[in-house]
């Protein structure tokens, strides 16, 4: 047995050296802007909300109606299902071209993305169900509140 790789450190010293070092100067560098940043107070003009030379006549807070959120959300819900389905059916494709001695990976891909779109069939009938698809509806029900 010989002893070449005896003086050279392990691979585990060189993550725990870059992280480390990772760390020391993102510390470096808060330290530096805490240290230069201008002391000023809340005073004047600079807690306003615009700083562009004119006076705020109401406040920056503007309140939203829930119903556009959650439409939102559905939107969002249902384009990532896309994102995910459409790449799918294309590598089930060439995986059942690809691998014809295993049938049962292909079914198995298959049995998976329908547990996934019946999850997202569920939140979609309840959605449905509480009335969340309804745009005129809710309109008119968030404006007689």
């Amino acid at each position: 047995m010989s002893d070449e790789g005896a003086d050279l450190p392990s691979d585990y010293s060189y993550v725990a050296l870059f992280t480390v070092l990772g760390i020391g100067i993102v510390l470096v560098i808060l330290a530096f802007s805490w240290l230069l940043q201008p002391r000023r107070g809340a005073d004047g003009d600079k807690p306003l909300t615009y700083e562009c030379g004119e006076i705020p006549e109401t406040t920056a807070w503007v309140q939203f109606r829930v119903i556009y959120y959650l439409f939102a959300l559905l939107f969002v819900l249902f384009d990532v299902e896309v994102v995910f389905v459409i790449p799918w059916a294309v590598v089930l494709r060439q995986l059942k071209a690809r691998v014809p001695e295993l049938p049962g990976l292909s079914l198995f891909a298959f049995n998976e993305m329908l547990v996934f779109l019946v999850i997202l069939a569920i939140g979609l009938l309840y959605a449905w169900r509480k009335g969340i698809l309804k745009w005129e509806q809710l309109v008119f029900r968030s404006d007689a509140s």
